[in-house]
């Protein structure tokens, strides 16, 4: 699996919480600087690491 939740590093709530914030920092600083197709696609990554780290 490409980002598997079961794995040792990504067990803490910590650790799941940062991987899934540098995606969406990106995405608003993309957004903030006026690069909407990056920040939609950043945004895009971001709702699937957090879907497969946090949602069953």
């Amino acid at each position: 699996m490409l980002l598997d939740p079961q794995t040792p590093w990504l067990r803490p709530l910590w650790a799941r919480i940062a991987v899934t914030a540098v995606p969406l920092l990106c995405s608003a600083l993309a957004f903030d600087q006026g690069w909407v197709l990056p920040g939609a696609v950043l945004a895009g990554v971001t709702g699937w690491v957090f879907r497969r780290l946090f949602l069953p």
